[in-house]
């Protein structure tokens, strides 16, 4: 969950953006699982490039990009 500032409902989950740090909290071996990531070009392309950064191949990252919403 992000900008919770402007959320009317409370929320007790994870908070902020996933980043690496965040995948290494969860994950023992983030090369493990398949991603998938969808949503508005930019956040896809920045998690799609921050996911491989830490090591997952190519093939483990599947991506749809979702425009105008």
């Amino acid at each position: 969950m992000t900008e919770m500032a402007k959320s009317q409902q409370s929320w007790h989950g994870e908070v902020g953006l996933i980043d690496a740090k965040m995948l290494r909290k969860y994950l023992q071996d983030a090369t493990l699982p398949i991603y998938y990531v969808a949503g508005p070009p930019q956040m896809v392309k920045a998690l799609h490039a921050m996911i491989q950064a830490t090591g997952v191949d190519e093939a483990s990252i599947r991506t749809e990009e979702f425009d105008g919403y």
